[in-house]
């Protein structure tokens, strides 16, 4: 499931950062002619970053729409356009998608109300499905060539998980726009600041087990984030429309996957504990009073238990999550990653 990302080069995890070599070519000068204008949803959020950047790195100019400030630390060096997101103003986005040959949508929120600890106003899955439609209606009146769009893994309009139920109404709307499209379903991402697999890798490495909701034998294929950027912008290209799930090479019982993290990385083993569902909510729920996030919600293990986030699609990506959790063994899951204030 996309996340944003709190910080970029100012986050100190060491895989957080934006690091191609082409697009640090690119920021020392070496700059190719300028190519099309696309637009990315959030350049500074957790995929959007990598989105922006593979898309400089391929001699494309990039606009972003966004409803934060830029970050000091900006990983563009000011190459980014960036357009003020208005929620509610149609006539501006519009505006802000005039002349963009392809949109590239991340938008979403994770939790249909606020997580522990979140002061201030917060967006819902009916929320975010609203914004999403109004984006796509702007992107057909503005005449925009091409829509690149993130789902999910088995979205259902007939699901009570508004996640799952959301994504299904985005890509619905997206259809009916008459737009070219190509929609992605990843599963989960690893790499960079991503939450769910650090906060696995938190908890293997400081509890001798895990409980999971029983019986543990639902299945998760996450991908990793530069895959799935390159992925967008190699489909960015295209004219044909495509729905196809965006997951890594690797898949896994969740509970398989638990088993093998602490070994490889370098720590004790963490045996999956198999509760009822409700018990493992309030253990979450305990565990997240202290941490001062939502750990998973109601919906969120009702997601992963019922096996929605596997895939028997062939890869995507290619970078396998086993030799990428064995070469960052020394940072993963030191701290425990809460989702960003927003």
């Amino acid at each position: 499931m996309e996340r944003d990302a709190p910080h970029l080069n100012g986050n100190r995890d060491p895989h957080a950062a934006v690091n191609h070599a082409a697009l640090q070519g690119f920021l020392s000068g070496a700059r190719p002619a300028a190519g099309p204008r696309d637009l990315v949803t959030g350049a500074w959020s957790y995929l959007g970053r990598h989105v922006a950047a593979e898309l400089l790195s391929r001699g494309r100019r990039v606009r972003s729409l966004t409803s934060r400030r830029v970050p000091a630390d900006d990983p563009f060096k000011g190459t980014v356009e960036v357009r003020a997101w208005v929620w509610d103003d149609p006539v501006r986005l519009q505006e802000a998608l005039t002349g963009i040959d392809t949109l590239y949508n991340t938008y979403w929120t994770r939790h249909a109300r606020p997580p522990v600890g979140h002061r201030g106003p917060w967006t819902s899955h009916d929320q975010a499905v609203a914004r999403s439609r109004l984006l796509l209606d702007a992107a057909a009146a503005a005449g925009v060539r091409r829509v690149v769009h993130v789902g999910i893994t088995q979205p259902s309009a007939d699901t009570r998980l508004t996640y799952f139920r959301g994504k299904a109404q985005v890509e619905a709307h997206l259809r009916g726009t008459g737009l070219s499209h190509a929609v992605l379903r990843p599963s989960c991402f690893f790499g960079g600041a991503d939450i769910l697999l650090n906060n696995i890798a938190y908890g293997v490495r400081r509890c001798p087990f895990l409980p999971l909701p029983g019986p543990p034998d639902y299945r998760i294929r996450p991908i990793h984030v530069r895959d799935m950027a390159g992925a967008m912008c190699d489909y960015g290209a295209g004219t044909e429309n495509i729905v196809r799930d965006a997951c890594g090479p690797e898949q896994y019982g969740f509970a398989d996957l638990v088993a093998r993290m602490g070994p490889w990385l370098g720590v004790g083993p963490c045996r999956p504990l198999p509760l009822p569902r409700a018990v493992c909510r309030g253990l979450y729920g305990a565990a997240g009073l202290v941490l001062r996030d939502t750990i998973l919600s109601r919906d969120e293990l009702i997601g992963l238990s019922a096996g929605l986030l596997g895939s028997d699609e062939e890869p995507l990506g290619t970078t396998r999550l086993s030799e990428w959790i064995k070469a960052n063994r020394g940072t993963l899951g030191r701290r425990f990653r809460p989702e960003p204030k927003r």
